[in-house]
């Protein structure tokens, strides 16, 4: 079955393949989207039959232009640009070699996850065959993309809020930095060890965490039944709590 190799922030492409909790997945193995999921449905409406000479400085590449790629040509194929090894993963800058692409400081920060496609795609009211030229146009590539980066975001803003809920509720102090080394540690998502790329991580974690209104040090959220249950000892004495008060007389009763 053939694959697609869609750009993404290398910390997405990382995560991709360290979701498996007991081992890491190779480069060169495609990860594989639930038919259910949105990628997937994605992929099977927009998935089109493209030639590999209009993917040249793409957002994804098809199986036949990525194999050009790994033997050192353009993705439309023709002469050696570059002498390399076919089963190393090309780096962003070989890639940027291959395609022509300029901009090569644009790219830093990116790379490229194989993707399986669905064996079936659908347009014209008829299901088609994929084969290895099957591609996604450049803004459906952004836009699968898009969808892949949020997953992430989602996923780390759920260990956020249950990491937080944990410490408040045995008492632990954890800074934030270490809540997101943990993340990325059991992600196998690597940073840098220069201060300038573990500082612009930070910064997107907690944007993201601004962005979707939430405090890393919330509380944890009972259910109202759980709170408003009244019993029949607390019944008889309906008034306001003095949570200092009771606190001063704990204190006083241990030190007597």
């Amino acid at each position: 079955m053939a694959n697609i190799y869609l750009r993404v922030p290398t910390y997405v492409a990382q995560f991709y393949r360290g979701l498996d909790a007991t081992r890491q997945m190779s480069e060169f193995e495609p990860y594989k989207f639930c038919e259910f999921q949105h990628e997937y449905i994605w992929m099977k409406n927009m998935l089109r039959l493209i030639p590999e000479t209009e993917q040249t400085s793409s957002w994804c590449y098809s199986q036949r232009a990525w194999n050009n790629m790994l033997g050192g040509k353009s993705p439309a194929g023709g002469k050696i640009i570059l002498h390399r090894d076919r089963t190393v993963w090309p780096s962003i800058n070989e890639i940027c070699t291959m395609t022509g692409e300029k901009k090569i400081q644009k790219m830093d920060g990116y790379d490229y996850l194989c993707l399986q496609m669905p064996q079936d795609v659908v347009y014209g009211n008829q299901l088609h065959h994929t084969n290895g030229s099957y591609n996604l146009s450049a803004k459906n590539a952004i836009a699968l993309q898009r969808l892949l980066r949020d997953e992430f975001v989602h996923t780390f803003l759920d260990w956020l809020i249950q990491e937080r809920r944990y410490c408040n509720q045995v008492g632990l102090h954890r800074e934030i930095g270490q809540t997101i080394e943990r993340f990325f540690e059991r992600y196998y998502i690597f940073i840098g060890a220069t201060l300038k790329e573990r500082d612009s991580m930070y910064r997107m974690s907690r944007r993201w965490v601004d962005q979707a209104r939430i405090l890393p040090n919330d509380r944890v959220d009972f259910s109202n039944s759980d709170i408003h249950y009244i019993s029949e000892k607390e019944s008889e004495r309906l008034e306001p709590m003095d949570f200092e008060r009771e606190i001063d007389e704990e204190i006083a009763s241990k030190e007597m």
